[in-house]
């Protein structure tokens, strides 16, 4: 196999939703081998339609999130990639309009790996729901013994750090580079103490400016920060791919028939809105608007690195 997908999937009602056929429709368009890992019980005939798709299709027990399965899909064919390697997800919408444009210019920079959105929390990193590796680095050492960890046996917290922050410090570590269409120094110009997750807090300027075609589904289903309902930003989809903006609607309708989840702590979505509001004032050259909320953000970090240490002693 030459470039390969390695696809992590779960779905709560056991199913393949209509966007992530279409996902894997475009990502099967762009010559990847597609190698879906579930956590769901999948039908039988979702499994035989796949098989159209996907070159392997692995159910496995729910555990180790997605870098779990992407351990299991690497162990079973890892020996058979000759090109690229994508480590892909369903946690997002997409791709919204072209995804192989998306790919020529996140690749128009040389790199050893890619990824969609660069982050700095925790640590500065590319997120995991969208991995491009190229084929020297699928075959290192380094990377292999990422994949090889133990996730299963993690928690949520520790396959963070050692899945998705790790495999971007572990690669950088053993002398490798990355590129994303979205860096985090290109927004707010802020410190990184004052991090956030830009798919979140910066969707529009992800998707409008830096090109990145996707849109997490807990921003639209959770909205976890109080940013806009999730029918203003499909109408700004809609600028995009009018097609996809049916498939998100009824992706979204089945779901909020579940349980409502929390959205952050107070603290976190009063941080969020001091951002924005930073973001906004500088923007707009309001030099005193956007001092204050500087100044704001300073003070918050205290009590809020206070209220981080206090979750984690519980996590």
């Amino acid at each position: 196999m030459q470039d390969v997908c390695l696809f992590a999937h779960f779905d709560k009602d056991d199913r393949i939703d209509d966007f992530v056929w279409r996902y894997l429709a475009k990502l099967k368009e762009l010559h990847f081998a597609i190698i879906l890992i579930s956590t769901s019980q999948l039908s039988a005939a979702d499994i035989a339609r796949l098989e159209g798709i996907c070159h392997d299709v692995i159910v496995r027990d729910n555990m180790g999130l997605d870098f779990a399965s992407w351990s299991a899909g690497f162990a079973k064919h890892g020996p058979m990639i000759g090109g690229r390697l994508l480590l892909a997800n369903d946690s997002v919408y997409g791709p919204i309009g072209s995804l192989d444009d998306a790919l020529k210019q996140l690749t128009r920079t040389a790199a050893d790996f890619y990824g969609m959105a660069e982050t700095v929390e925790i640590a500065p990193h590319l997120q995991s729901w969208f991995v491009l590796l190229q084929p020297w680095v699928v075959r290192h050492a380094a990377f292999k013994a990422i994949l090889a960890q133990p996730f299963a046996t993690m928690t949520r917290p520790q396959i963070v750090r050692a899945g998705e922050v790790g495999l971007s410090r572990q690669l950088m570590a053993a002398g490798f580079c990355y590129e994303a269409l979205y860096r985090s120094g290109g927004t707010s110009g802020l410190p990184p103490r004052h991090d956030a997750n830009p798919m979140l807090l910066y969707w529009r300027e992800v998707l409008f400016d830096a090109g990145v075609p996707f849109l997490k589904i807990e921003l639209l289903r959770d909205n976890p920060i109080g940013v806009e309902d999730a029918a203003a930003i499909l109408r700004e989809v809609e600028r995009i791919d009018p097609e996809i903006c049916g498939l998100i609607k009824t992706h979204l309708a089945r779901n909020a028939a579940g349980p409502a989840r929390p959205q952050r702590a107070a603290i976190v979505r009063y941080r969020y809105a001091l951002m924005r509001r930073y973001d906004q004032a500088k923007g707009e050259r309001r030099r005193l608007s956007a001092a204050l909320a500087r100044i704001q953000l300073e003070m918050l970090t205290i009590p809020l690195t206070v209220w981080r240490r206090i979750r984690a002693l519980f996590a």
